[in-house]
């Protein structure tokens, strides 16, 4: 890896990165402001009163009322997969197939770094910036609700559920950086790197509304994640290890690739 390229990369990117960290942290505090205790029967009353069916696919069909599990199902359920979906789509056709399209990818290698050095260092930002993102996240969680819920907030549960929503992320980042190295054009790039995840996100959704459909969630990267049970004391280190090997499977992928193939540049 070169720290050159990874800090003139953060100089490139940091901003994104910010901006998107300031949209969650405001939906997280605002979550977590609308939180009442005592009034929790009427928004599981409100919930009941949806289709099974959508339920389910939105990720309701486990209704909690404590704070951590409240957070797990309205924020972490799609908001903190919709949000940095978005993110690692941008992020990922950036860092390669962007700049291969315009023409400013060859001055990195007009540079005495190796090829293989600058697209790992790119797509060790990509991951390293996720990290960053939910480490972030986590922090101002902790803080959000112990300054309006004090001890209300299973913390050793909360940082399992970002641990694995970060790892998840990481997946989504890493098939868009995949792509970003196969294609040298960004509307190729951002048409499978953005239509994978999406298309796995959508049969999700559909493989929850109805158990004959259940199939469709089994094919799906987000299959194997369920933030409510996960605070709910359900081991998810299966998921995590599953998660980790295709993160590193679509990384060494992406390097062979990027490494062997021929630039217009």
């Amino acid at each position: 890896m070169s720290l050159t390229l990874f800090k003139h990369t953060l100089k490139r990117n940091w901003i994104l990165l910010v901006i998107f960290f300031g949209v969650l942290t405001m939906y997280m505090t605002t979550m977590m402001s609308m939180y009442n205790p005592e009034d929790m029967a009427g928004l599981v009353g409100m919930i009941e009163a949806f289709p099974e069916a959508l339920r389910a696919a939105m990720g309701f069909d486990a209704l909690v009322t404590e704070l951590t599990g409240y957070l797990a199902s309205w924020l972490y359920g799609m908001l903190m997969i919709g949000f940095p979906m978005v993110y690692s789509i941008i992020l990922g056709n950036r860092l390669v197939a962007k700049m291969v399209d315009n023409g400013s990818f060859a001055y990195l290698l007009s540079t005495p770094v190796p090829r293989v050095k600058i697209i790992v260092t790119q797509g060790v930002y990509a991951l390293v910036s996720l990290l960053v993102l939910f480490a972030a996240l986590f922090t101002v969680g902790v803080l959000s609700a112990e300054a309006m819920f004090p001890g209300e907030l299973d913390i050793n549960a909360f940082f399992r559920l970002n641990v694995t929503t970060m790892l998840v992320n990481m997946v989504v980042m890493m098939i868009t950086f995949f792509f970003s190295c196969l294609f040298n054009e960004t509307r190729l790039s951002l048409g499978f790197g953005s239509g994978i995840p999406i298309m796995f996100l959508l049969l999700n959704m559909l493989g929850g509304s109805a158990p004959d459909l259940k199939i469709l969630s089994d094919i799906s990267i987000f299959g194997f994640y369920d933030p409510v049970n996960l605070v709910a004391g359900n081991s998810v280190l299966g998921a995590n290890l599953v998660y980790v090997g295709i993160i590193a499977v679509l990384f060494a992928g992406a390097i062979l690739i990027f490494n062997k193939k021929r630039l217009p540049l």
